[in-house]
């Protein structure tokens, strides 16, 4: 595949609007009864996303993305997390995981980390001992952080060029 301007264009653009689309819809149209606060029920007595797996997921994204916190990353994360029950319990799992390492380290769990060279151990740990969780989140949250508009204006970004600039070719050309 050529990696070009026009195709990461056109991706970023497939993943804005299919963002958008979806976190429109009510989060009650994906799950029954259920809210951030108190996880998501993967299956009657099964809880993951508890609230201290939320805090280490918060505490993950702000030091992958510093600052991410304030464009809503964390509620975006959850609600993809909602909708996808096998991709809630693999990063459950994996955010677990670093809530385990820093306990067993530090005697705390990783959302209460204040020194950045411990946060900054434990993420670097985590990410040559638990590659594909890293990895995946990562790709995640930097995804649904850079798909964001609000974004794209912090970064002085207007955005993506319209079809007067560069032609839209999934479409047929007009005939002259």
């Amino acid at each position: 595949m050529v990696n070009s301007r026009r195709a990461f264009i056109k991706t970023l653009t497939v993943g804005v609007l299919g963002t958008e689309a979806i976190s429109g819809l009510p989060t009650k149209a994906f799950a029954k009864d259920e809210t951030r606060s108190s996880g998501i029920e993967i299956q009657k007595g099964y809880m993951v996303f508890e609230p201290n797996t939320q805090k280490t997921m918060e505490a993950l994204t702000e030091a992958l993305i510093p600052g991410s916190g304030a464009f809503g990353i964390n509620e975006k994360i959850f609600s993809y997390v909602q909708r996808d029950r096998p991709a809630a319990t693999f990063f459950d799992a994996g955010l677990w995981n670093i809530d385990a390492v820093s306990r067993q380290k530090y005697d705390k769990p990783f959302y209460e980390l204040t020194n950045k060279e411990e946060i900054l151990e434990i993420v670097n740990h985590i990410k040559s001992k638990n590659r594909r969780f890293f990895a995946q989140f990562r790709y995640l949250a930097m995804r649904l952080f850079y798909a964001d508009p609000k974004v794209w204006k912090s970064l002085s970004y207007d955005g993506p060029p319209q079809t007067k600039g560069f032609l839209d070719y999934a479409k047929p050309p007009k005939a002259q």
